[in-house]
C-alpha cells in the first residue's frame, strides 16, 4: 500500500513538472517572437525563469523562435511563429 502511494506521489510530481516546463517553454517562445530581435534572448530567459523554468537552448530566426526549457527534471520544447505581424500560438514538440 505504501509503495503505491509513493509511486502515485512521484507520478503526480512528474506530471506537474512537465506541465510547468511546457508552460515556461511556451511563454519563453512567444515572448521571444514578440520581442525585438536584439532583446529576444534576454526576454525569453526572463519569462522562463518567471515561470519556474531554466532556459537551456534558444534558436532565434526572423519569424521563428524555438526554446528548450527545464523545470526540475523535465525538459520541454516549444516553437512560436510570427507571419507578417500575425503571431501564431506555439507548436509543442
Amino acid at each position: 500500500m505504501s509503495a503505491t502511494l509513493i509511486s502515485l506521489g512521484h507520478t503526480t510530481s512528474r506530471i506537474i513538472d512537465a506541465e510547468q516546463a511546457q508552460f515556461a517553454a511556451d511563454t519563453a517562445a512567444i515572448s521571444c517572437v514578440l520581442a525585438n530581435q536584439d532583446q529576444s534572448r534576454e526576454i525569453a530567459k526572463s519569462f522562463a525563469e518567471q515561470n519556474y523554468g531554466q532556459l537551456l537552448q534558444i534558436e532565434i530566426g526572423v519569424e521563428r523562435c524555438v526554446t528548450v526549457v527545464e523545470s526540475r527534471t523535465v525538459v520541454r520544447r516549444a516553437v512560436a511563429l510570427s507571419v507578417r505581424g500575425f503571431d501564431l500560438p506555439t507548436l509543442q514538440r
